[in-house]
């Protein structure tokens, strides 16, 4: 066993059963590591956090609350990785509308970027409650944002985020990008491991 936020190999056992690390003098949690890697890799398997729960007998309270920190860093992966490119080939704006209900749509742009998805939330139908839907209708056409060419990338992203988003009984105004930046990360294949998750939160 290394130290999970430098690497070092000599570690101290302490009294308490933790480890403190000789170089970086971090201390930490063998139990703790564990628990979260087993959610890790549950969340990445997408089973749902009951299902983590279960499988692996960790408080359904601690599951949901790893897998916000996850979505989290999930984000700033997704950031992360569309700040090294610099080669946007398409892009076009989607509106997602739950259970037909305009007034609670979420109007995002997706960037096709050499091959790769990048997501950009966009203003919330909030902001149109005191309009009709017709005035809402001509808005978008108005203001859509659109540079595409054969756009075939981005189509195959909105039919994976739509079956995604799918398994959600529900996602709230306020947790809807982390849940997009989720889908996008998936899509794209990125890898997470537990020592990435440790270092950052």
């Amino acid at each position: 066993m290394s130290c999970v936020y430098c690497n070092h190999y000599i570690l101290y056992k302490l009294k308490d059963g933790n480890y403190k690390c000789a170089k970086c003098k971090k201390k930490f949690s063998p139990k703790k590591i564990e628990r979260k890697a087993k959610i890790l890799k549950g969340f990445l398997d997408e089973l749902t956090p009951s299902d983590i729960s279960k499988k692996y007998k960790i408080s359904y309270a601690t599951v949901v609350n790893e897998i916000k920190k996850i979505r989290i860093l999930i984000a700033q992966i997704c950031e992360e990785e569309f700040l090294k490119k610099e080669n946007i080939k398409e892009f076009e704006e989607y509106l997602y509308i739950p259970n037909k209900n305009i007034y609670k749509a979420q109007n995002f742009l997706t960037i096709d970027y050499g091959g790769k998805i990048y997501n950009i939330l966009m203003s919330s139908m909030k902001n149109f409650e005191h309009f009709s839907e017709e005035e809402i209708k001509k808005y978008l056409r108005q203001s859509k944002i659109i540079k595409i060419y054969e756009k075939k990338l981005i189509k195959e992203f909105w039919i994976y985020f739509n079956n995604f988003i799918k398994r959600f009984k529900g996602v709230s105004e306020e947790n809807f990008f982390y849940y997009l930046k989720e889908a996008e990360f998936r899509f794209n294949k990125y890898e997470i491991d537990i020592s990435d998750l440790i270092k950052r939160i």
